[in-house]
């Protein structure tokens, strides 16, 4: 769930050093909030994709680049 993955992403920023904060927002979507969907995602499977999933060390990776080029970001955006 998403909240799952912001308490792994809070984790990992906190090994970091850096203040992570998890906040609620609105859901965006039109559509009810329990709904049948059964989407069938095989496609791209059967053309030969192999899953590359989020892992702890994915993720500490990818915080260590962040990290690493933090002063490139503009935080007037």
């Amino acid at each position: 769930s998403v909240n799952d993955l912001a308490k792994v992403v809070t984790q990992a920023g906190q090994k970091f050093g850096i203040e992570v904060k998890a906040i609620n927002v609105p859901n965006p979507r039109v559509e009810a909030e329990e709904h049948y969907y059964n989407a069938k995602h095989t496609k791209l499977a059967e053309l030969g994709l192999k899953p590359h999933l989020l892992s702890d060390a994915l993720l500490d990776s990818l915080l260590n680049f962040a990290v690493m080029y933090k002063e490139r970001v503009d935080m007037a955006q």
